[in-house]
């Protein structure tokens, strides 16, 4: 079910760059002090995130000299500046995550089996667990709307395992796997009523253990675990990834005000791990459609030539903006032992604050809409992420730095941006899973000063040329930028160095310089005027107001819901269904930048 179109997303990413053209090399103190006065207009409505103890969001404000301003900060400003000047300068890459990421296993595709705990592993010994029986019994009676609680209930209604005996019958109801043909109707091997249950306890002997696990809508059976004489053998490496699951999960209920039943696992707790032909467990989970870790963190698929500058002889960027050092530590938890630097930046920025702003009422600069949630980005998705591979493949590579597409349709509104708000509103029922937010109608104008100190030549056009851009080529700001958000024009009003006379006055002196003879040392010096560089093409293609994408009608690709042959079974279209229907074609992958360009 390949799809070769390439259809508009909101997101690409611009190439790395080759590794040898990485220039690390001490700072050096260069000549030119001064700062650069800057005009911001924002052709698209802009979000700046002011997190709340509500579901509504409000742009963010800052009080200056007694006056609520409306801001853009100083820390968007840069983060979007370096991103560009690390593309220009085939500079390091940052926040790339270290940690291995975790993903969910479709139902069904995972082979579970089912175990109790007899041994922790240590430094130097695995651990064990005992393969265990299974026998389903019923809880809840799901005919009923809402399910109704059974008899059992009362006496372990509490999520948590509990130790048991019970005698021989409990074989009568081993379950295999499968489900009845009717999934309304009760599997006939499980213990479906309390005298069936009483019945199996009735003079018991053999150990086992009841398993209360989180309660979810439509279930209706909870798991007996008898151990059997099969072994299993676990590493501490699987232990530890083990209790990394627990803890997302318990911080994930806890954001919700819910407690997770497992808090410390002790021996004779159950698991659910599968296993090789030697016996040996991989993928220890609680959960039969569980969260598994990846082998690898996306930081390892990026060549150690682009990992963040450590040592004195920094990339170009880091140069410029300075850096903390990499402080992080190894795998095994020791810090590394490569040496460390921290270098304080050479160009500082201030916050972009909202001009002719007098006269004006809130009506007139604010506006809101509820959204879809704005999620966190997900390097999961490795199809977009990833040039080819997988987060369990050490040849795998990353596709490189993130950057999202202008949407030309909203920048051409402008100021009748309210025509294409109804193609990014929620239209779902549930209030609960939207965001509602305050945001900064298009064609504001804001102004903000960056002051820079020993600067080379090179430096100060590379900054220069990242600010201003070239011809139609457009900054992105703040959040909701997937929904076209934060599309801005940045002009430089003033240029100025810092005079030679500064030091024969007592008063800070500048002079204006000609911009355009440092944008001639960079733009040759880094081919800037060529199409030599790939990662440079991509850059500018996915930076400039118009296009070849199409989000007039939607931010992200919608599909029907669809069988496993392509076949529409659905009659509504939605996001969902598009990544749902995409996962299942292993040969999908996000195009390049680049290919919106080909006919």
């Amino acid at each position: 079910m390949a799809d070769n179109k390439n259809f508009s997303y909101p997101y690409n990413f611009v190439s790395l760059g080759k590794k040898e053209d990485i220039r690390r090399e001490k700072r050096q103190k260069g000549e030119h002090s001064g700062k650069i006065k800057c005009s911001l207009k924002n052709l698209t409505p802009i979000f700046i995130g002011n997190k709340t103890d509500t579901k509504e969001e409000k742009t963010l404000t800052l009080k200056v000299e007694g006056t609520e301003k409306y801001i853009i900060p100083a820390s968007t400003l840069k983060g979007e500046i370096r991103n560009i000047i690390e593309v220009l300068t085939t500079s390091c890459i940052k926040n790339v995550e270290e940690e291995r990421l975790d993903y969910r296993v479709v139902a069904g595709g995972k082979k579970n089996i089912f175990g109790i705990i007899k041994k922790f592993p240590t430094a130097n010994d695995d651990g064990v667990i005992y393969g265990a029986d299974k026998v389903k019994v019923k809880f809840y009676d799901t005919k009923c709307k809402p399910k109704k609680p059974l008899e059992i209930v009362n006496e372990f209604k509490d999520e948590g395992f509990y130790p048991i005996k019970v005698n021989e019958k409990y074989k009568n109801h081993i379950s295999k796997n499968g489900k009845p043909d009717d999934p309304k109707a009760d599997d006939p091997k499980a213990i479906n009523n309390f005298t069936q249950f009483e019945n199996i306890r009735r003079g018991g002997n053999i150990e086992a253990v009841l398993w209360v696990s989180s309660d979810i809508s439509n279930k209706k059976y909870q798991k007996i675990l008898v151990p059997n004489e099969k072994k299993y053998s676990f590493t501490m490496s699987d232990y530890e990834d083990l209790l990394y699951l627990i803890k997302q999960r318990k911080d994930s209920e806890d954001k919700k005000n819910n407690k997770f039943y497992i808090d410390e696992l002790k021996v004779g707790d159950t698991i659910i791990f599968e296993a090789d032909t030697n016996d040996r467990i991989k993928n220890l989970t609680f959960s039969e459609i569980p969260r598994l870790r990846y082998k690898i963190s996306p930081l390892d698929l990026v060549p150690k030539e682009f990992h963040s500058c450590t040592t004195e002889n920094l990339c170009f960027a880091c140069r410029m903006f300075g850096t903390t050092g990499d402080t992080s530590e190894n795998k095994n938890k020791t810090k590394k032992e490569e040496k460390t630097v921290a270098m304080i930046s050479k160009v500082f920025i201030s916050d972009a604050l909202l001009v002719n702003e007098r006269n004006r009422g809130v009506k007139d600069i604010e506006d809101k809409i509820t959204l879809n949630p704005l999620g966190e980005p997900h390097p999961s998705l490795a199809c977009f992420y990833l040039e080819k591979g997988t987060y369990d493949n050490e040849t795998s590579q990353i596709r490189g730095r993130k950057f999202y597409w202008h949407h030309k349709d909203k920048i051409k509104a402008g100021t009748g941006y309210r025509s294409y708000l109804e193609s990014i509103k929620n239209q779902g029922d549930n209030k609960n899973v939207v965001s509602t937010i305050n945001f900064l109608k298009p064609l504001q104008n804001f102004e903000f000063e960056i002051s820079f100190k020993n600067l080379t030549d090179e430096e100060l056009g590379i900054l220069i040329y990242s600010l201003e851009l070239e011809k139609d080529l457009l900054h992105k700001f703040g959040k909701a930028k997937a929904f076209g958000f934060g599309s801005c024009e940045v002009k430089i009003l003033d240029c100025l160095l810092e005079s030679s006379e500064k030091y024969n006055s007592f008063v800070k002196t500048y002079e204006k310089i000609d911009k355009e003879k440092y944008l001639k040392i960079v733009k040759e010096k880094y081919k800037l005027n060529t199409t030599e560089r790939k990662e440079v093409n991509e850059l500018k293609a996915i930076l400039k107001s118009t296009n070849n994408l199409d989000f007039s009608e939607t931010a992200f690709p919608i599909d029907f819901k669809r069988d496993k042959f392509g076949n529409i079974i659905g009659n509504k279209e939605n996001s969902l269904n598009w990544f749902v229907n995409k996962k299942r074609d292993s040969n999908f992958k996000l195009p390049h930048i680049l290919d919106y360009n080909k006919k």
